[in-house]
């Protein structure tokens, strides 16, 4: 009886070494996990870049904006200019969410130019939860620019 039990449980075991049946699913266990942490971190990478140009591009168009606006005698104060760039921070190619975007006007006096006035634009973007639960390091997204404009004697 033992040396049945015995014969039939090596039987077994050869059978099991052999067999090749539940590899995939035990090599997707191992490999599953890692391989859809590098896939969402390559996605939460493409969306930082993309915010990233999005406020830069935002803060550049905004300042371009300012000077055109001085040339044309048209004095902004920091409220317009505001209120501009959110608007344009909604629509295509930034495409930003206008509740996570923080901008900042200030004014200085410039000692580069004689009677110019230093316009700085600071923006800050805090980037969604692509996972949640999981906190990323540079969730938010600062840049500054700064336009020097002289205001035309009439």
């Amino acid at each position: 009886m033992m040396h049945r039990i015995r014969r039939k449980s090596v039987t077994i075991a050869r059978r099991l070494a052999h067999s090749r049946s539940g590899a995939a699913v035990i090599e997707f266990a191992l490999l599953g996990p890692l391989f859809l942490m590098v896939l969402f971190g390559v996605l939460q990478v493409g969306i930082y870049l993309q915010n990233y140009n999005a406020v830069q591009s935002l803060a550049s168009d905004g300042a371009r904006f300012v000077m055109v606006e001085y040339q044309k005698e048209n004095q902004l104060d920091d409220d317009q200019i505001r209120s501009v760039m959110l608007g344009l921070s909604t629509n295509a190619p930034y495409l930003l969410n206008p509740d996570r975007l923080n901008i900042t006007v200030t004014r200085g006096t410039s000692t580069r130019v004689t009677g110019a006035t230093r316009i700085n634009v600071a923006m800050a973007y805090r980037l969604s939860d692509f996972i949640p639960g999981v906190d990323l390091p540079l969730s938010v997204i600062r840049y500054n620019r700064s336009v020097w404009v002289v205001p035309n004697p009439t």
